[in-house]
Parts: C-alpha cells; structure tokens; sequence
C-alpha cells in the first residue's frame, strides 16, 4: 500500500518530462539545429580486393585520415612496421600527407598478413586504430605542449577464403627443407673447383716462364750476319714510306753495315766514317769487295740520286754477308756478338 501511495506521489514529477545535463529541457517538437558542425577529422578504409584473399597473403589496405583545418593530428599510435594489430602483423607501413581543399590528408599504406584460420569463407576483422588530435583550445600554456585527444576508427573487415576444415591457431610458415646429401655434394664440388681454379692460376703463369725459357734454350743464337739481314729486310719495307725510298735505303744499308762490321770484328764505329772503318781490315778477306761497296754507297749519299734498279746493290751486300760469314766457318772466329 506504501508502495502505491509513493508511486502516485511522484508521478506528476514523471510526466514533467527529463533534464538535460546542461540544465536546458528538451521541450516537444524541438529538433537539433540545421547547422550542426560534423566532426572534423574522418577516417576510411580501402582495400584494392573485397573477397578472395588467402590466408598468408600480404593484404594492402590503404587508411585515410582527413582533418579540417584545425586540429592537430598525430599518428604515432597507428601500428608500425612488425607489430602486431589484432590477429594482423604489420609487414611494412608508409605515411604519405598532402593539402585538398583546405584540409590535411594523410594516406597510410598497409601492407597486412594473417594466420588466422577459416573454416569456410569467412571475414577477418582490422581492429580500429588509435588517433590522437588537439585542437586550439587543448594548448597548456604552462606546459608548452598539447594536451591530445584519443579517437577511435571504425574497424574494417577483410575477407578470406578457407584454409583448413578445423579451427585452431595455425603454425607459422616454415623455410624449405634442405636436403643435407645435396648441401655436402654441392659445398664439396665448390671446395675442389676453387682449388682446381687455384692451381690453374698459379701453374699456367710458371708453365709459360718454363717452356719461354725452354724455347730460348733450344732455339739458336742469330749470328751477326742474322742480325744485319734481318735489319735490311725491315730496312726495305720501311723505307717506301718515304718519297725518295731508294735513295733512304742506301742511308739505311750504310747503317747495317757499320753495325755489321761492329758486330762481326769487334771495330770500334763510333763517330767514325765507313771507308775509315773498312781500311782497318786491309788484312782480311774481302777488303776489296768491302771498299768498293762502301764507296758506290757513299756516292749515293754524299753525291747524287740513287739509281732505278737498287736490286744489283742489294744482291752485292747479300753475297758480301755471306761471304765474310763464311770465314768464320773456314775456322777463323771473328764474331764478337754477345
């Protein structure tokens, strides 16, 4: 009966209606008004595929967080790279901002994956991320320093299709199974190539020292007489890079011919002209033929032209080689070559 009278007594303050928090009532009919200021920062999420991932796929999922000018937006509680966010690790994170029609947007670009199981096709939620803000008003002036707000996004659901038929936490992915046979043939064939290769690089440059040497060994020493036809064949071919090629050739055999002579007697040729340095073999063999050759050479020289047909002096200094040669072979050694 207490309860009743009670119930009668206050049911008059009842039908006055509800007060509000800030002491203003809510009269009837009264509506919010049409000016109402949305909230200034927005968040969205993207993903480039709604359906169809696996489970161990790298998901990207894009995040854009808009902030009218205003408010300070900080981002540093947004999961980083190898976190863990809800059943999703981060496998790389990148914060891109730009400037749209007055307002600050920032782009996070998510690279995901999960092992959470599936049974069937089934959804794996990205747990909202913690934004902090500050707007003017929140500035400690005391503190120099912002006091932030948190804001919690909405979370976002990524779709996966099935992996197993039973629901567990799934082992983690392993690296391939390396055969131990294959490891040991393989490091042991890399082992002998390397000391094959070695070997090679150190015996061929000493195997052609040797058969270098093996070949100046075997080969024969060239003679004076070696010397100085081997200097007028390249004599030769030089001299008709010259206008007045015959006339350079005579030039070039009075040359080999001082160097002949020093070579073969051991004269001294120094500064000295031809026909002096044949008068000190007055006593040998072929003196005559060695005179008159040097003064047919020297009238080119000091003299006139050389003639049209230089094969004759050619032919005569050929047999003069030969022919003082071949006194050394008579048993008279008149080569002082080194």
């Amino acid at each position: 009966m207490k309860k009743f009278l009670l119930l009668i007594f206050f049911a008059p303050f009842l039908a006055l209606g509800t007060v509000s928090p800030d002491n203003h009532g809510v009269q009837s009919g009264e509506v919010d008004p049409p000016d109402q200021e949305a909230f200034p920062i927005t968040v969205d999420f993207h993903c480039p595929r709604s359906f169809g991932f696996h489970i161990g796929d790298e998901i990207p999922l894009t995040v854009t967080v808009e902030a009218s000018e205003g408010p300070i937006v900080d981002l540093v509680n947004l999961p980083r790279k190898g976190e863990i966010h809800g059943s999703f690790e981060v496998r790389s994170m990148r914060v891109r901002k730009r400037q749209k029609d007055g307002r600050t947007v920032y782009t996070v670009l998510y690279q995901l994956q999960s092992f959470e199981p599936a049974i069937a096709v089934d959804k794996v939620k990205f747990p909202p991320l913690r934004i902090c803000y500050a707007t003017k008003g929140d500035w400690n002036p005391a503190e120099s320093r912002y006091h932030y707000r948190s804001l919690y996004s909405q979370g976002f659901d990524i779709f996966v299709s099935r992996t197993a038929t039973y629901f567990g936490p799934m082992k983690d992915i392993k690296g391939p199974i390396v055969d131990e046979r294959v490891a040991v043939i393989w490091k042991a064939t890399s082992g002998v190539g390397g000391l094959m290769v070695l070997a090679a690089l150190i015996c061929w440059p000493w195997e052609y020292i040797r058969r270098r040497r093996r070949v100046e060994c075997q080969s024969p020493i060239p003679t004076a007489r070696d010397r100085a036809l081997k200097a007028l064949g390249e004599a030769r071919e030089r001299c008709f890079n010259y206008k007045d090629h015959r006339k350079h050739l005579f030039f070039e055999i009075n040359a080999i011919l001082r160097h002949f002579l020093k070579d073969f007697y051991g004269l001294n040729t120094a500064n000295r002209p031809s026909i002096e340095i044949v008068n000190q073999l007055k006593d040998r063999p072929f003196y005559e033929e060695l005179k008159g050759f040097v003064e047919r050479v020297n009238q080119v020289i000091y003299e006139g032209d050389a003639p049209a047909d230089v094969e004759p002096i050619m032919r005569q200094f050929n047999e003069l080689l030969e022919g003082i040669d071949g006194t050394m072979h008579q048993g008279t050694n008149h080569d002082k070559a080194g």
